[in-house]
């Protein structure tokens, strides 16, 4: 007779764990691998999407430190990478994504300096003139690296190249075909700038929050995305197929809105690009336009935070990334190699 109690009481575990064993997850429950890194769906086309954390996948870093352009010195140090490193997991650590130091390359050579006549190739990422000389913002091309970077690249980790002040920082999306996906952000800034973290959600395959910001009227933009993986799921809903492809960022056309919605929102970004001339358009309202000013993929000044469907979009493409090999690419998570 005492049977039935325990037969009860099992019962219940077995409910009370139904969302870590397959299935929807339970709401306040952790999810299981599959759920959090694989289970995707029409109606949930990146993983994850219903739960309440999961297991986390920790990738390796190989920095890239090159010599001031003087040739006087490193530009970085393994404490400010650490520092660096930790307001990076600040931002990635909630949706399940580990950044950690793997190795520290010290290249003995000069960073490129953005305003030597023989630095910035014409057409290279960024580039914001004609001319071969660089620019003020230009990215640095990864033949300006030496050889050193290419000895030293590590086919199976993050890598990252600290530049020096003037040039801009930019990283690869996961998806185009290359045989460097490498990212770039300012050394002088590592510590204490949210810009490392939005480069690496470009790594991770998340685009600005304005992307496709013209096409206002439009059901679905994917015919206008890169083709990113053969078993992506094609969404129920609307704002999974538009925009930046994920539904938790509001509409944000940053500095085209006067030529998208007929409206001016140069308030918004003042303070980061000071001196906007006076526009003729009536300010943009709420119901117009209303961006999330502190997400990290915005191009506003409290560029911080990730959305639950961002950082599941982030967790797919870290999968992807290391379940396919691209051009001798693949990452390797830790403690998997």
């Amino acid at each position: 007779m005492r049977s039935a109690p325990l037969l009860f009481t099992l019962i219940l575990l077995a409910t009370s764990l139904s969302g870590c064993l397959g299935g929807e997850p339970d709401e306040d429950e952790p999810c299981d691998e599959q759920q959090y890194w694989h289970q995707v769906s029409e109606a949930s086309p990146y993983p994850g999407l219903g739960c309440e954390g999961g297991p986390i996948r920790t990738l390796a870093v190989t920095f890239f430190v090159y010599r001031d352009n003087d040739n006087a010195s490193y530009i970085s140090n393994e404490t400010s990478l650490l520092a660096g490193l930790e307001l990076i997991n600040s931002v990635f650590n909630p949706h399940g994504i580990n950044f950690a130091l793997g190795e520290i390359i010290n290249v003995n050579r000069a960073f490129p300096d953005v305003e030597d006549e023989q630095e910035g190739e014409t057409g290279t990422v960024g580039n914001s003139s004609g001319g071969a000389g660089g620019d003020f913002g230009d990215g640095v091309p990864v033949s300006a690296l030496g050889t050193e970077f290419e000895q030293h690249y590590n086919f199976s980790n993050v890598n990252i190249i600290l530049i020096t002040d003037g040039w801009g920082a930019y990283s690869m999306y996961p998806w185009h075909d290359r045989t460097y996906y490498a990212t770039f952000v300012r050394a002088s800034t590592f510590e204490t700038s949210y810009i490392p973290s939005h480069e690496l959600g470009h790594f991770t395959g998340l685009y600005h929050t304005h992307q496709y910001h013209e096409y206002t009227d439009s059901d679905s933009d994917l015919e206008r995305a890169s083709s990113w993986t053969a078993d992506w799921v094609i969404p129920n809903e609307q704002c999974y197929l538009t925009g930046d492809f994920v539904c938790g960022t509001p509409y944000d056309c940053y500095q085209w809105c006067e030529e998208d919605i007929g409206c001016d929102a140069s308030d918004l970004y003042q303070g980061e690009k000071p001196g906007q001339e006076e526009s003729e358009y009536p300010d943009c309202t709420l119901e117009q336009h209303s961006p999330s000013l502190e997400n990290l993929m915005s191009r506003y000044g409290d560029r911080s935070v990730l959305t639950d469907d961002q950082g599941a979009r982030a967790r797919y493409f870290v999968q992807y990334m290391l379940d396919t090999e691209r051009m001798g690419n693949q990452l390797v998570a830790v403690g998997d190699a």
